[in-house]
């Protein structure tokens, strides 16, 4: 591989390396976002989860990114629930 191919694809890993970090922020911003709400809604007598948002939530991904996207969307939510509280 010329060293020039070697720069390019070094900048490009570079490039999502930097996405990655930004995807992760999101992630954790989520999370601590979806645990305000969980809280929210479980102090006012409502229950943790709402079944028919994460439904339209999956629903989001799956049209944007395909079945992977629903997968995705899953692990997510998965992730922003978080223990029970």
């Amino acid at each position: 591989m010329s060293g020039e191919a070697t720069e390019s694809i070094a900048a490009w890993r570079a490039g999502i390396d930097a996405l990655d970090e930004k995807v992760i922020a999101l992630l954790e911003e989520r999370m601590a976002l979806s645990r305000q709400i969980q809280h929210s809604r479980m102090r006012n007598g409502g229950s943790r989860l709402a079944a028919a948002r994460e439904r339209r939530i999956v629903q989001r991904y799956a049209d944007r990114l395909g079945d992977d996207g629903a997968r995705l969307a899953a692990l997510v939510l998965t992730m922003s629930r978080g223990a029970a509280v």
